[in-house]
């Protein structure tokens, strides 16, 4: 087959979609197909808009003589106007990669109506849908009606076999401070700033955050994130890694004993399950895809406050057999996991349904 897809930038980037994509052309390239990388320029939102009004862009889509064509659901108001016209001037069908919607974030009245707007209209115009949980299906089935689709959950074997049960025991009686580590982009969504808080009104003062994410993708709230630190009576518990490659990545997941990330709302979370394949319990909001991945109670903690996360971090710190058998508990669950392999052949397999029908 000859395959399209449509992204922002490069497939370098670092985020959990761009790997999900990567690993899907990889896998497409490895079996034969020849994929072509349409690049759209990234703007602040939604002046992605203009995008729709480049003849350029969609001259090339039209004329690439594609048997089936991608697009990452990120891309929706670049896309939302220009796939109306497409649809009726492109014979392949086109699929909508949806990691999660943006209109399920926390915003405000108006932006999550706009947000509604172009990606009801941009998935509306879709032939069919790739989601990567059962969450992602309901919240677009909901929005946007249903479609032909198949739900493939992303891969967390990013850093080999996970650790054995012993390790996770002999790491949580080690008799070190609790270490809490957070993983991802400083924004909003992500909530880096309530687990300051939570840290601050923990009892147990035996606790230390580090923070791995990109410090620039938005200024304004890295420092608001940095004043919180500031205004803690021991500032120097919380480090600021700024972005890590994966080697020292897991070095520093192998020397924590939980993954915080209390996102507001993630379509799945690679990042849950590759912590859990090192032993680490979860702390995540259950909103979204997180509940696909994390077994409150078992393999991690659902939090929505900073209180949720004071008495999380406080059980952890008096009960260190308690954090043990929830990191057991997590690496039991990670080896049940799909591997990437597996998870792209499930894609691949869906996508030649959908070619072979349209050619017929």
């Amino acid at each position: 087959m000859r395959v399209g897809l449509v992204i922002y930038g490069n497939l370098a980037q670092v985020s959990g979609g761009y790997l999900y994509d990567r690993k899907l052309v990889e896998h497409l390239r490895g079996r034969g197909d020849e994929v072509v990388v349409f690049s759209q320029p990234k703007r602040s939102y939604p002046l992605g808009l203009v995008d729709n009004l480049d003849p350029s862009f969609w001259g090339r889509l039209r004329s690439s003589n594609l048997d089936l064509l991608l697009q990452d659901e990120l891309n929706h108001a670049s896309l939302a106007l220009g796939n109306t016209w497409l649809r009726g001037r492109l014979e392949a069908p086109i699929v909508a990669i949806v990691h999660h919607l943006r209109a399920r974030e926390p915003r405000s009245a108006l932006s999550a109506a706009v947000s509604r707007t172009l990606e009801g209209r941009y998935l509306t115009a879709t032939d069919a849908r790739i989601y990567n949980s059962r969450s992602t299906k309901r919240s677009v089935e909901a929005l946007a009606g249903t479609r032909p689709c198949v739900v493939a959950r992303p891969s967390g074997r990013r850093f080999g076999p996970p650790v054995s049960p012993d390790y996770v025991s002999e790491r949580a009686r080690s008799g070190e401070p609790l270490r809490l580590l957070f993983i991802g982009n400083l924004i909003p969504r992500k909530r880096p700033h309530l687990l300051i808080e939570g840290l601050a009104q923990a009892q147990s003062a035996r606790c230390r955050l580090e923070i791995v994410g990109d410090p620039s993708a938005d200024d304004a709230y890295t420092a608001t994130v940095r004043r919180s630190i500031r205004q803690l009576d021991d500032p120097s518990r919380v480090t600021l890694h700024g972005q890590v490659p994966d080697e020292n990545l897991k070095q520093l997941l192998d020397a924590s004993h939980a993954l915080a990330v209390p996102s507001a709302h993630e379509g799945y979370g690679i990042v849950y399950v590759e912590a859990m394949g090192r032993g680490l319990p979860v702390l995540a909001s259950p909103n979204g895809g997180a509940r696909d991945v994390v077994a409150n109670g078992d393999t991690g903690y659902f939090v929505e406050t900073a209180a949720d996360i004071a008495d999380a971090v406080d059980a952890w710190a008096a009960d260190r057999e308690h954090l043990a058998e929830m990191g057991r508990a997590a690496v039991a669950q990670y080896r049940e996991t799909p591997t990437w392999p597996e998870t792209c052949r499930r894609i691949a397999s869906f996508l030649d349904r959908i070619a072979r029908h349209s050619s017929s």
